[in-house]
């Protein structure tokens, strides 16, 4: 009789193996002694860990791949069970880790976070990753690259606005510039989510962590998602009302006509990268660019660094910092004033 072998599920909600070791099945994990946790069905508990403590899915599917490969690389050098698993091995993965410094810092968080539940619930008495320190990494300006406001100018004016397409993807471009906001806050707006207060539009942002964020609209962010609404509203065989998305996908097969489907952020990237073809920009962008590129340019205008903090969203004012890019521009001039 084959052993049933623990799963969980992903972002996607697709099973994949949780843990092939050898020996650690569904019958073992039931019946260890030391494996008591408040709940008897391990599978129910390890899904509730995912879906139930890591909100952001973004986070939750990252921290599921990185648990997976940590497990399949003690299984190869192996381990055979979870008390296998002690600090000399962790501190080995993490040594031996060929990514970059963040993505092992992130990998070894999703460790630490792990063994710390198996802990609580009493299915280990002590955590091995606690204590393992990992790669020094120390960054005073991000490596998202940014636009300058020229480059800007001539992406915004590249655009064909004679299709829905066109002013949905200037819309999107435009709102992540003016207000900061990620992509997934973007894409996650529904229509109620851009309306009137006062004499001015506003959006609300729902932002990762269950922070959300209602400010006014710059006149051109205004100007350019009102164009795209105006347009979607027009348009036959949708449903354009609350609690429906903004931004929606085109339907398959038919080229500038929306869909009921909500705007996908790996498709906003691929149409971000498009874009920037398109207008003939050097500098290779992805969406996170124009967060960086409205923090810089609104600091070069004179604004100050709480309030963009306030728009950003972010915790401590160390990570606005790293979108301010003034500081980091060398001119060609100074370069030029070496002389051999």
């Amino acid at each position: 009789m084959q052993t049933q072998r623990i799963v969980i599920f992903n972002a996607e909600n697709e099973p994949f193996p949780f843990c092939q070791m050898q020996g650690l099945t569904q019958s073992r994990w039931d019946q260890n002694t030391a494996m008591r946790a408040e709940r008897n069905n391990s599978l129910v508990s390890f899904v509730e860990y995912f879906i139930g403590q890591i909100r952001n899915p973004n986070t939750r599917k990252a921290y599921g791949r990185a648990i997976r490969q940590f497990l399949d690389w003690c299984e190869q050098q192996g381990a055979r069970r979870l008390e296998d698993i002690n600090y000399m091995a962790v501190a080995a993965y993490v040594e031996q880790h060929p990514s970059s410094p963040q993505t092992v810092l992130q990998h070894l968080a999703a460790i630490r976070q792990l063994f710390a539940w198996l802990k609580q619930q009493r299915v280990l008495g002590n955590n091995p990753a606690e204590n393992v320190r990992g790669p020094k990494y120390r960054i005073k300006i991000g490596k998202t690259p940014v636009l300058g406001a020229e480059e800007m100018r001539q992406l915004l004016n590249s655009f064909d606005c004679s299709h829905i397409t066109g002013l949905r993807d200037r819309a999107v471009i435009s709102l992540m510039t003016f207000t900061f906001a990620r992509i997934g806050a973007v894409v996650a707006m529904n229509i109620e989510d851009y309306f009137m207060k006062g004499s001015r539009h506003w959006v609300r942002l729902h932002e990762k962590g269950g922070k959300y964020l209602e400010a006014p609209l710059h006149h051109l962010a205004d100007e350019y998602l009102h164009a795209y609404v105006t347009a979607a509203q027009q348009q036959e065989g949708i449903v354009w009302e609350k609690g429906t998305p903004l931004f929606r996908s085109q339907q398959r097969g038919k080229a500038r006509v929306l869909s009921e489907h909500r705007l996908d952020r790996r498709v906003a990237w691929a149409m971000v990268k498009r874009r920037a073809q398109d207008a003939d920009i050097a500098t290779d962008i992805c969406n996170h660019t124009f967060r960086g590129t409205g923090i810089t340019n609104y600091l070069e205008n004179g604004g100050s660094r709480d309030t963009a903090q306030e728009l950003a969203g972010h915790e401590d004012v160390r990570t606005t910092a790293l979108y301010d890019r003034r500081g980091s521009k060398i001119s060609l001039n100074e370069i030029e004033r070496m002389r051999f």
